[in-house]
This record gives structure tokens, sequence and C-alpha cells, in this order.
């Protein structure tokens, strides 16, 4: 879910602290290029904040940029005012950012649990707690009970929406056999598959509601509401980089929580980042803030993520077959990193 990112932070004394390192990164630029971060471990900061200079981080998304992942280039801003050379690395999907951890083209993934572990990478902190999407449905289809029939477009069969689509049918008791699936493309893709009449259903993140709804389409469903249980993605990486680096995943758990406050507290900050992350207008991106705020996407609290958080993802993946296997619980997901951060973080 990539060029990096300018640095915007809504954090108070953020920029100053990003300005504070422009010597050091500068002293960086001769080294290796290979975005493989240093074995070693940095120390703290005396601020207490970890001290990464040095550090190359690859974080990679399974998107395009977009105004609703905004929260990954706040972690990247958090990562560079700490010292570290923190890029984003965009792909088409979900099984494209595996692949992508996989072969070494990145470190951290932001995916949805399934994805995780049907693919054998390590969970060690929340990406996205709550879903935004809503599923909407062609001016045709004013309710769930008409979608057999019906052409549903999708990113990909085995990420979130893959996780969604299912819960969301065996809540409405429609048999899958009846919705004809396609993989459709990304989000905005899809949108225009839709505009067009190429598909007649699909997920919807909340900035691109307005453009279909203008256009007589229909919310069928709001999905932080059907699966509140159900989160949208998770911070992964492959067990052998957990293993190697700990403090370095604990410092990107705690700059997670430091974007995720910058979300909460400062609109204007996080509408600032969205716009030069994921293009658009600042009234775009203000709708987006609100329609993210209003479902609590992003709670910031010591129990946001747990290894019993994750065990609901896994049972609910296994309900609806989105998973190859139900691994032990400690096989795919670790919480040490995070509770790490949350006492570095102070969280209660």
């Amino acid at each position: 879910m990539h060029a990096t990112i300018p640095r915007i932070s809504g954090r108070k004394g953020l920029i100053a602290a990003a300005a504070a390192v422009v010597t050091t990164l500068g002293l960086l630029a001769g080294c290796s290029a290979t975005g493989n971060a240093a074995t070693s471990q940095s120390p703290s900061a005396s601020d207490g904040h970890p001290n990464l200079a040095g550090q190359s981080i690859r974080l990679v998304v399974g998107a395009t940029p977009d105004i609703s992942d905004t929260k990954v280039a706040l972690i990247a801003d958090v990562l560079k005012s700490w010292g570290a050379n923190a890029t984003i690395v965009n792909q088409a999907d979900d099984p494209s950012a595996v692949r992508a951890i996989l072969s070494n083209s990145g470190d951290i993934g932001f995916i949805a649990a399934s994805s995780a572990i049907n693919s054998g990478l390590m969970v060690f902190g929340p990406s996205q707690p709550r879903l935004d999407y809503d599923f909407v449905g062609a001016p045709s289809i004013s309710k769930m009970s008409q979608l057999p029939g019906k052409i549903y477009g999708t990113s990909n069969i085995h990420g979130v929406e893959a996780l969604m689509f299912a819960s969301l049918l065996k809540t409405e008791k429609i048999d899958p056999s009846k919705v004809t699936v396609t993989v459709a493309g990304g989000a905005s893709v899809r949108v225009s598959a839709m505009l067009t009449g190429h598909i007649q259903a699909t997920f919807v993140h909340a900035q691109d509601v307005p453009t279909l709804t203008d256009h007589g389409f229909h919310i069928l469903a709001n999905m932080a509401k059907e699966a509140p249980d159900l989160a949208d993605s998770f911070m992964v990486s492959t067990s052998s980089y957990a293993k190697a680096h700990p403090e370095l995943l604990k410092a990107i758990d705690m700059a997670w929580i430091e974007a995720a406050r910058t979300f909460n507290d400062d609109e204007a900050a996080w509408v600032t980042a969205a716009v030069a992350y994921g293009g658009g207008t600042e009234a775009d991106a203000q709708t987006t803030w609100k329609a993210l705020k209003s479902v609590d996407t992003y709670p910031v609290g010591a129990d946001t993520y747990s290894k019993a958080a994750a065990q609901k993802q896994e049972d609910l993946a296994a309900q609806v077959g989105a998973i190859t296997s139900s691994p032990p619980i400690n096989k795919w997901a670790s919480q040490t990193a995070w509770n790490a951060a949350v006492k570095a973080e102070k969280l209660k």
C-alpha cells in the first residue's frame, strides 16, 4: 500500500525534529540504497524516541497512492523524523505486496490478515483496525437481495475485500454461486468500471462514494457496521525480518501510534498529508477524514492491537473460506513489538 513522501505531520515538534535530522540524512546519502535495514539495533534518542539513523525501511502498500492510505505516509514521516530512510513501495494489490516482501523488495507490508496467513508472513501491529468501505450497487440494485445474477468487481480474491464480501453474503443469506465475481482493479479503477457498467457492485472507499451516489448508485451496506470485528489490515514482515529487527518493529509500531494520534487530533495535518500522498483536492481529503473519523478507523489505545484481535480475523477468515489453513496464532502473529511500543508511548 514508491517514491519518498514529503514530510508533513501534525504532531507538535515533529517538523522541528525533521529539520534536526537533515544533516544526518545527508550523511546517509552515500550509504547503500538496497533498502535492507541494518541488523544492529539503534539506541533510543535522549527524547525517548528511537534513533533510527542508518536504518532503511521500505513500506509496502497493496494499492496505488490513495488518500485512504494516508496513514502509511504519516508513518513514513515519523520514521524519517527519527532518522530513518523510509520509503513507500506501491503495489497493485495484496498479492503483489506479499510478493514484494517475500522477494526482499520491501520490508513492512500493510495487508489483510488472510493475506498474511496464506503467505506465512508475521503480523506485529495494526494498520487499519476498522473498515472504511461501503458496498455500492448500480442504479438497478437498491437492495442486497437483487445481487444474484449481477457482476461483482474486486481487486483480488484473497484480501480484505474477499473477507468482506463473503461475510456480507453470509449475513444476507445469498448463495455465492449466484453472483459473478471478476477481478476489476484497485478502488479508483472499480469506480470507473461501475460508471461504465462493466460491473454492477463493488466495495468503495469513503471518498469515492459521492462519485457513484451522485450518478444514482446505491449504498447497500456500511461495512464498519456490518462487520465491526473485521479489521481492514495489519502491519506485517517476514518472520526472519522480525527476529533480526525487534527494536525496529517496536519503532514502527510507535510510529503507527504517532500517526494515528495525528489522524485523531489534527485534521488539518492529516488533510495536508492526504493531498500530498494520494492527490485530489483538500475538500476530497476533508470528506474522507470525516468519514474515516465517523467509524473510529484509527483508535489509539493499548488494546488497539492484540493477538486476541488477530485471532478474531483468523476465525472470520476461516468461516468464509478466505484462508487455506488455520495455523496457531503464534505462527503468524506476535504482540511483543506492540507491547513495547505501548509502554514507550505510555498508552493505556
